[in-house]
């Protein structure tokens, strides 16, 4: 008696899901009356109400007029002086500068790449808009890194991550490193 009410049971779910979840193929398709047709004629409905009221709103006499001065010119390291506590004076003394040991410190990543050109175009463009001389290619395999500075104290390298962030260099960061310390 069991067996016969299991097997009841089991006829009688698969017969409610075979027939439960089917769908009826003409009404999908059929433009007759289906969703489709809906569809199409709230369109046309769309479509009429949009070109009863067309468009009459000139933009044209509200356009600012730009003008851009070409004579004013700004030199990269005319204003290194806004920046507290760094030298306004750039750094010249690298080539006459004798390296006397190496220690561990800190150094200014600013960029890491795996492509040479860009990274020697960083170089150039933070050595001519900053006072900063210590700027060195690295090649880690297999990226090249950017790398600025020479700094033996955390709080001198993280103020030089600052103001590099606030010229644009949003992905400057402090990297321990081994530096040069000159005579």
């Amino acid at each position: 008696m069991k067996s016969k009410n299991i097997i009841i049971i089991y006829v009688s779910f698969l017969a409610l899901t075979l027939f439960s979840c089917g769908t009826s193929t003409g009404s999908r398709y059929n433009n007759e009356g289906g969703s489709a047709h809906k569809n199409e004629k709230i369109k046309s409905e769309n479509e009429k109400k949009v070109s009863e009221y067309p468009e009459n709103f000139n933009l044209a006499p509200y356009r600012a007029k730009i003008t851009i001065n070409d004579t004013a010119k700004i030199s990269p390291g005319k204003n290194l002086n806004v920046w507290y506590n760094y030298h306004t004076q750039p750094d010249t003394g690298d080539v006459n500068r004798i390296v006397i040991k190496t220690a561990q410190g800190y150094r200014v990543q600013v960029l890491s790449t795996d492509n040479l050109d860009d990274a020697n175009k960083m170089r150039s463009e933070i050595y001519f808009k900053t006072n900063q001389r210590a700027v060195y290619v690295i090649f880690d395999p297999p990226f090249y890194k950017v790398e600025v500075g020479d700094f033996t104290n955390i709080s001198d390298a993280r103020s030089l991550t600052f103001k590099f962030r606030q010229m644009g260099f949003a992905d400057a960061r402090v990297v321990n490193q081994t530096v040069n310390i000159f005579q």
